[in-house]
């Protein structure tokens, strides 16, 4: 027996400004069961997470020693985060019929290699997605790289609408009962929702013409913690605003990942200002406290089963060829939320 499968695969590396038709290709192959090795499974994908740190992996400026996780190379699967239902195994731990979270690759059918899968998946497989790695970005930043407790009076958070972003603000305010939650933001829209919905006592929009001194009006007491998930000038503008011993937690640079050559926007100011406030700057990938995976996920589950953290999610329906139009999506800002694709058949 065999499955037919249509799966996307890097072209070609790209530089700065995404092409996906450059970029992409769409081949068929055939899946043959008999051809299944012990603790592989074959399984049908029926939901791709669209993460900011996918298209890191196949800009062709990449540094390979340099980074977390090998890149995508010319020729190879294009990879993500998902859901899919197995269909065929040769692991005893997954049955057919399983729902499972784990790495997956852009396709209708694929097969899973051993250690891809995570956990099999309980209740909504959107909410796995949106817990999984944006949620465990916002609680690990808080709870151990910015190490936030209810003393911190003042946090800003970047993107603060976007999938890491909303749950950030909502444990900040709801969980560690911070005092002062800015939100930072791409539409008067979004921040409506961040001030309503997601936690923020204030929401700036960053496309303003008086976003400098909305954000200097926002933070008159300075900032404890600053979560940044972007990069550029609202980082620039943060560290000019940061408290003595402020930490700052990079979690995502969203701004440069489309745009390499992107002139920087830390001035020699901020520079000054890390020194004479001896500001700490720490990055991190959630997959170094893997360890942890268990209690976070386990936290996250329950403040959301009691209303103390709504997850945010967008999700849209696509064929397997429309795809990669996913990445287009999430680095123009069209999503409030976690974007997830929803694989549906072709019409």
């Amino acid at each position: 027996m065999s499955y037919t499968a249509k799966q996307w695969m890097v072209k070609e590396q790209t530089g700065d400004h995404l092409d996906i038709d450059k970029t992409f290709e769409l081949v068929t192959k055939q899946l043959n069961v008999g051809d299944l090795k012990e603790g592989e499974v074959i399984a049908k994908i029926t939901y791709i997470s669209n993460d900011p740190a996918q298209r890191a992996w196949i800009h062709k400026k990449n540094i390979e020693r340099r980074l977390y996780r090998p890149p995508i190379r010319d020729g190879e699967p294009m990879e993500a985060f998902g859901v899919s239902e197995i269909v065929e195994s040769r692991n005893p731990e997954y049955q057919k019929g399983d729902q499972v979270f784990g790495n997956i690759f852009w396709a209708d059918y694929c097969i899973l290699p051993v250690g891809s899968i995570v956990m099999k998946v309980p209740g909504d497989p959107t909410d796995i997605i949106t817990l999984g790695i944006s949620g465990l970005a916002a609680y690990f930043g808080l709870m151990n790289v910015g190490a936030v407790t209810p003393k911190d009076q003042t946090i800003v958070v970047s993107s603060a609408a976007g999938s890491t972003g909303s749950i950030t603000c909502q444990i900040a305010k709801n969980i560690l009962g911070i005092k002062h939650v800015v939100g930072v933001a791409g539409s008067d829209a979004k921040c409506e929702r961040l001030t309503k919905e997601f936690g923020c006592d204030v929401a700036l929009n960053y496309k303003s013409p008086t976003f400098k001194q909305d954000f200097e009006a926002a933070t008159p007491d300075d900032i404890d913690v600053f979560m940044d998930n972007t990069a550029g000038e609202v980082t620039d503008l943060a560290l000019m605003r940061m408290k003595d011993f402020g930490r700052v937690v990079i979690s995502g640079a969203i701004s440069y990942y489309d745009e390499y050559d992107k002139k920087g926007d830390i001035s020699r100011g901020s520079w000054m200002q890390i020194i004479c406030h001896k500001i700490r700057i720490e990055g991190f990938i959630v997959f170094q406290f893997a360890e942890q995976f268990a209690k976070a996920l386990g936290d996250l589950g329950l403040w959301a089963q009691e209303g103390k953290v709504k997850l945010v999610k967008q999700v849209w329906d696509a064929k397997v060829e429309d795809v990669p139009k996913g990445m287009q999506k999430l680095l123009r800002g069209e999503n409030t939320g976690k974007l997830i694709t929803k694989l549906v058949a072709g019409r």
